[in-house]
Parts: structure tokens; C-alpha cells; sequence
């Protein structure tokens, strides 16, 4: 173990003196390349976190630019869709339904929505889900009223199938009469029989043509009962879609006057809501 031991002591002896032989101008350069190496170190580090960061940003705002690009694309067809929604209640007085099914026309707005959910804010899904659950129950209401206008339209249409064909037959028996007449036939039992067919084919053609005038008038009436109650509803809907454009339009970045454009939209609704009126009223004063 002394031997060892003095081995060791020797050695660290060499070391030393070794280390005194060496000119000071090679310690000077060996501190400056240590220093250099720790200054590429700490650059290098540094450079690595820098870039780290940079790349987690730019994948942050790639991702934020493929949201906002896919939802926009999104709302603009769930806005869009909306639009035709509403005009597509309006018209369904109009529509034969045994034809058409009713909901169809919805069927756009709700696929819409359902895409909508996928990439909406929480609040916007929520509220959009809560329109389309609004649409279903009103078209349900609007099917119980469509029914006295179906049977109106009904109506209208037997009458007038069965006026036209009373007219026809008006026609015929004067042609018939016509050719009797320049003929210079003379039997009055023949004549006489076209006049009671022309009487009571015309007589069908003025029964056939107040029935279908009736059925016309209570179409009228149903259809301006139709769209003042629908008129009602909507405005129901119009809040909840008030606030879902404010939300699509908060999810977009969009902003700005946002308190001011409900208060627009609100106006219009008032607006709209004082010109049907006025347009009832002249409908059923004429």
C-alpha cells in the first residue's frame, strides 16, 4: 500500500511539473477554446429551445388556421342553409304534400347543423342544436295546420277538374245546336233535348264554379291564418337564430358590433312584423 501510495504521490509530482513547463500562451489558447466550446453550447441550447418554441407556435397557428378555415366553410353553408330553411316554412302552404314530403326542405339545414357541431365552440353546438330541435317541433306544428289547406287545395282542384269538364260538355251541345240550326232541321224534340243539356251542363258549370270560388276563399283565409301564426313562430326561432350568427360570428373572430347588430336584427323583426300586418289587412279588405 506505501508503494501504491508513493507511486501515486510521484505521478501527481510529474503532473505538476509538467503542467509548470507548459508556456503560458498554450493555457491562454486552451481557456479560449474552452470558453468558445461553452459559448457553442449555450448558443446551440439556446437556438434549440428558440426553435422548439417556433415550431410549437407554428403547428399552434396551422392548427388554428385549418379550424378556422374548415369552419368558415362550415357556417357559411349552416348560414346559407338557414336562409332556406325559412323561406322553404313559408311556402308550404303552397306545396302538395302528396307529393313532396314537408321536412325535405329542412333536411339541408339539419345536415348543415349537424356538421356545424363537430368544429362550433361549445356555446355555438349547444345553441345550434338547440335551433334544430326548435325547427323539428314547429314543422310538427305546421303540419297539423297544413291540413285544412290541403283539404282546401283538394277542393279547389276537384271543382275545378269538374268545371272544366262541364264547360266542355257547354261547348259540345252548342256546337251540337249550331250544326242543328244551319242543318234547317225542324224536330223539336231533338232541339229541345239539347236545350235541356245545355241547362243543366251550365247549370253543373255555375254549381262546379261557386264550389271551387268557396274553396278558394277558404284557402285564402287559412293561408293568411297560416302565415300570421307562422309569422309568430318564426319570431320565436329568429331570437334563437339572432344568437346563433352572433356566436358563429364570435367563433370567426368577428367581433366587432356585435351588440349593435342584435339590436338591428331585433328592429327588423319589429319592422317586418308591422308591415305583415298591413299586408293582411289589405289582402282582406280587398
Amino acid at each position: 500500500m506505501l508503494k501504491i501510495a508513493s507511486r501515486q504521490t510521484k505521478n501527481m509530482s510529474m503532473f505538476t511539473q509538467l503542467f509548470h513547463l507548459l508556456p503560458d500562451v498554450v493555457w491562454s489558447g486552451i481557456i479560449a477554446s474552452l470558453l468558445t466550446l461553452c459559448g457553442v453550447l449555450i448558443s446551440n441550447r439556446s437556438n434549440t429551445t428558440r426553435l422548439r418554441i417556433q415550431l410549437k407556435h407554428d403547428a399552434s397557428e396551422k392548427a388554428k388556421e385549418r379550424t378556422a378555415s374548415m369552419r368558415k366553410e362550415v357556417y357559411l353553408e349552416a348560414v346559407e342553409e338557414l336562409t332556406k330553411a325559412n323561406s322553404h316554412l313559408a311556402s308550404l302552404p303552397q306545396a302538395d304534400l302528396t307529393k313532396i314530403n314537408a321536412a325535405d326542405g329542412l333536411q339541408g339545414f339539419f345536415a348543415a347543423a349537424s356538421k356545424l357541431q363537430l368544429v362550433a365552440e361549445p356555446k355555438t353546438a349547444l345553441l345550434v342544436n338547440q335551433l334544430v330541435g326548435t325547427y323539428g317541433e314547429l314543422l310538427l306544428r305546421l303540419m297539423e295546420r297544413l291540413v285544412p289547406l290541403q283539404k282546401a287545395k283538394l277542393a279547389i282542384a276537384i271543382n275545378d277538374d269538374l268545371y272544366n269538364k262541364a264547360q266542355f260538355e257547354v261547348q259540345r251541345v252548342l256546337s251540337e245546336m249550331a250544326r242543328f240550326n244551319e242543318s234547317a232541321q225542324s224536330n223539336e224534340q231533338v232541339f229541345g233535348a239539347l236545350e235541356r243539356a245545355f241547362a243543366s251542363y251550365q247549370a253543373q258549370t255555375q254549381n262546379y264554379a261557386e264550389a271551387r270560388q268557396d274553396a278558394w276563399a277558404d284557402f285564402n283565409n287559412l293561408n293568411i291564418q297560416f302565415c300570421r301564426q307562422l309569422f309568430i313562430d318564426m319570431r320565436i326561432v329568429g331570437q334563437q337564430q339572432i344568437s346563433v350568427i352572433i356566436e358563429i360570428r364570435r367563433d370567426l373572430g368577428l367581433t366587432a358590433y356585435l351588440a349593435e347588430m342584435r339590436e338591428q336584427m331585433e328592429s327588423q323583426w319589429e319592422r317586418m312584423s308591422i308591415q305583415l300586418d298591413r299586408m293582411i289587412s289589405a289582402l282582406q279588405g280587398s
